[in-house]
């Protein structure tokens, strides 16, 4: 009996290949070595209590390094960028005021140049901080509203013959946009 027993265990280690799921049969599937986190928090505030500067942390909770060029703050752009995305309830019939950005176009070196002089590796555990001028950031309304906001980074754009590039070179690059948790306020 003790003879069968062990054949049986032998059968079933040797039988499913390494990565496969003996009660599915399917591989699991790679874990992405792109892990991104991005948190936002408010840095200063005016005398009135409001969002005067936010502060933008991106860390890389994963297990491999990130190639990324850096962002900008509240502009779009080829580099990716952090932006602010927000919902005003206006609680008068007060006007609102928006914002926005330009962005000038430059002679670069070639992709990979530029990933090895001017782009950041950022190692498990590391974490870039940018700080944005709320008060320039989030859309306004004159009069009393409730405000609520939340970041996003967007990545690089770079076109699919890029990416393959840079993934046949070893270079880890953010493909998916991610978001912080909402934080709301309410003023003048």
């Amino acid at each position: 009996m003790r003879r069968s027993f062990v054949v049986v265990v032998i059968c079933f280690a040797v039988g499913f290949p390494p990565g496969t799921s003996p009660l599915r049969g399917q591989s699991a599937a790679p874990r992405n070595p792109i892990q991104l986190q991005l948190d936002m928090e408010v840095a200063t505030t005016t005398d009135d209590g409001a969002p005067e500067t936010l502060r933008f942390t991106l860390t890389n909770v994963g297990n491999s390094t990130i190639n990324l060029p850096r962002p900008s703050v509240d502009c779009s752009g080829e580099n990716g960028v952090i932006v602010l995305h927000s919902i005003v309830r206006d609680t008068s019939s007060g006007s609102g005021h928006g914002h926005g950005c330009s962005i000038g176009a430059t002679d670069e070196p070639t992709l990979m140049e530029r990933v090895e002089k001017s782009w950041l590796h950022l190692r498990p555990g590391e974490s870039l901080t940018f700080l944005g001028d709320c008060r320039q950031m989030l859309d306004r309304v004159d009069g009393p509203a409730t405000y609520e906001y939340w970041a996003a980074y967007e990545p690089p754009k770079l076109s699919t013959v890029e990416r393959r590039q840079l993934a046949g070179a070893g270079y880890n690059v953010p493909s998916e946009k991610i978001e912080t948790s909402h934080l709301t306020f309410s003023g003048q």
